[in-house]
C-alpha cells in the first residue's frame, strides 16, 4: 500500500512540475543503473531535491537528507516518513542521520544531499550554533543564484561510504515561487553530470590533515557541480 501511495504521489508531483515549469532535463546518459550512489545538487530554492526524487528513475531506492525543521509541518512530516527521507540537523554532527544514510548506501541504494546545506547563507551562524530556523525564517529561494561554499557533511558521507557521486545542477529554480505568485511558468534546466569518485582519505593521516583534505573534497564536489553551470552562477568556483 505504501509503495502504491509513493508511486501515486511521485506521479502527481511530476505532473505539477510539468504544468508549472518549462522544464528541460539534460544528461540522462550520465545516470548509472543503480547504487550505491550519492547524488549532489545546488540549492538555489526548495525545489531541487523534490525534482531529483521524482524525475530520476530510482523510485523506491532513493532517499534524501532534509533539514529536520521540515518536520514542524504535519504534511511534510507525513511525506518524510512515507518516503523514508532522513531528517538532519544542519550545521551539527548528526550521527543518527549519517548512520542512516550510510546504511542506506551500504544496501546498494541512492542518497541525495545538498552540499551547500541550505538556501540562505545568512542562516549559517544560527545552524552552526545549534539553532534550527523555522520554515518561515529566511527566503525560500536564493536572491543571487550563485553557488556558495559547502558544509562538511556531504564530503564526510562520500568518504565514509566510498560511494560514487552523481552531480546535478539547476538553473531557474530561484524564480519558481515568484513566478507562481504571478501565475507564470518558469523555465528550468536540470543538468545531470557524469559520475565521479569515490573520494578517499587515508585514515592513518593526522586528524588535522584529514580535516583539511575533507574540506578540499567538499570544494571538489562543488567544482563538479559548477562545471555544469554558466560562469555567472558558479560563485567562488568560477
Amino acid at each position: 500500500m505504501h509503495s502504491f501511495l509513493r508511486s501515486l504521489i511521485r506521479g502527481f508531483v511530476r505532473l505539477l512540475f510539468r504544468l508549472g515549469l518549462k522544464l528541460e532535463i539534460e544528461g540522462w546518459e550520465n545516470l548509472p543503473p543503480g547504487g550505491p550512489l550519492l547524488i549532489i545538487g545546488n540549492h538555489f530554492s526548495l525545489f531541487e531535491a523534490p525534482m531529483l526524487m521524482v524525475f530520476l528513475p530510482y523510485r523506491e531506492r532513493i532517499t534524501w537528507l532534509a533539514a529536520t525543521e521540515l518536520q514542524t509541518s504535519r504534511i511534510l512530516k507525513a511525506l518524510i516518513d512515507l518516503f523514508n527521507i532522513i531528517p538532519i540537523w544542519r550545521g551539527q554532527p548528526d550521527r543518527t542521520a549519517i548512520h542512516r544514510a550510510l546504511d542506506w548506501l551500504a544496501a546498494g541504494n541512492i542518497v541525495g544531499i545538498m552540499p551547500e546545506g541550505g538556501v540562505d547563507e545568512t542562516l549559517r551562524p544560527l545552524t552552526t550554533a545549534g539553532v534550527q530556523p523555522g520554515l518561515r525564517e529566511g527566503p525560500n529561494s536564493r536572491a543571487n543564484p550563485v553557488l556558495i561554499t559547502p558544509r562538511p557533511g556531504a564530503a564526510y558521507l562520500a568518504v565514509r561510504s566510498g560511494a560514487p557521486i552523481l552531480p546535478a545542477a539547476f538553473l531557474g529554480t530561484e524564480q519558481i515561487m515568484p513566478n507562481l505568485r504571478r501565475l507564470r511558468r518558469t523555465p528550468v534546466r536540470m543538468i545531470i553530470g557524469p559520475v565521479f569518485g569515490p573520494l578517499v582519505i587515508d585514515p592513518t593521516l593526522p586528524k588535522a590533515e584529514r580535516r583539511a583534505l575533507l574540506d578540499e573534497m567538499g570544494h571538489e564536489m562543488m567544482r563538479h557541480m559548477a562545471a555544469l553551470l554558466p560562469l555567472e552562477n558558479r560563485g567562488p568556483y568560477g
